[in-house]
């Protein structure tokens, strides 16, 4: 019963970081995913929600990382599902690139400069 619970618990919280993960690197992207969203043919509505998003930037950045490690602790205290490790690692992924974006957005904004 506590193992469950406790897998419950780590699968819950995986999920929760892998979500505010995902919307922190998408606060964190101001500059790069609009230009690749709009030679996509985004409109107006996606981008007055990553505007909306890059206002929490730093909030939802540390409650990921907060979630994220909070689910590894339960995970590696009661061993949980191969899928919530997958999940977890996702996640972690998520928040490293969203805490390393300033390094990132250079190169990156290159990158899709010279491929327009």
């Amino acid at each position: 019963m506590i193992q469950k619970r406790a897998g419950l618990i780590s699968g819950a919280l995986a999920a929760l970081g892998l979500v505010t993960g995902a919307g922190a690197v998408l606060a964190a992207s101001c500059c790069v995913l609009p230009l690749v969203l709009g030679g996509l043919g985004a409109g107006a509505g996606i981008f007055a929600a990553l505007e909306l998003l890059a206002d929490y930037q730093k909030p939802l950045l540390a409650l990921s990382a907060i979630l994220v490690a909070a689910a590894w602790i339960v995970y590696f205290r009661r061993r949980g599902a191969a899928s919530t490790a997958v999940a977890l690692a996702v996640a972690t992924l998520f928040v490293g690139t969203a805490a390393a974006w300033d390094r990132l957005e250079s190169p990156l904004l290159k990158i899709v400069r010279t491929h327009r």
